[in-house]
């Protein structure tokens, strides 16, 4: 039992696949696996320091990426603003051609009216100049009815005096 005792913890040993016999009897394998596990540990350290830079060039491209994107991102904005201002202008342009117009259309509206009152007083100063020609007119007729009948009357009163002194004569 005490061997057993003794084997067990040597064959726990034995089987680990780190650990070798050869390596525990043989001193000059100890020399050959030093170097060797020199190479490993440099191989490592330099696979670590290649991870690190590839780390830190990830780090740095992200950085660059974000950058980029931000850039983007205010160019973006600027883009934005500056067309906001060009529609809001645009806005502006569109309403005071709006105001122009109506503005023009008011006055063409207002000239027409002016014109109409116009035309509607020379209209009104037509028929007062033709009543006014026609009262001429008629005034002009009844003088000349009047001088007619005045000559007409005076033609009789001669007559009425001609038959009164030929009828005196008799």
């Amino acid at each position: 039992m005490k061997l057993f005792k003794f084997l067990l913890p040597l064959l726990l040993v034995a089987s680990c696949s780190a650990f070798s016999l050869d390596a525990l009897f043989s001193s000059e394998d100890k020399a050959e696996e030093l170097p060797a596990e020199e190479s490993a540990v440099e191989e490592l350290d330099e696979e670590v320091d290649q991870e690190e830079e590839s780390d830190d060039e990830e780090e740095e491209e992200e950085e660059d990426e974000l950058e980029s994107l931000e850039e983007e991102e205010d160019e973006d904005e600027e883009e934005d603003e500056e067309e906001t201002i060009e529609a809001v202008a645009l806005e502006e342009e569109d309403e005071e051609e709006e105001e122009e117009e109506e503005d023009e259309e008011l006055s063409a509206l207002e000239e027409d009216e002016e014109d109409e009152e116009e035309d509607e007083l020379d209209e009104e100063e037509e028929v007062e100049s033709v009543a006014l020609e026609s009262e001429d007119e008629v005034e002009e007729e009844e003088e000349e009815e009047d001088e007619e009948l005045s000559a007409l009357e005076e033609d009789e009163e001669d007559e009425e005096e001609e038959d009164e002194e030929e009828f005196d004569l008799e």
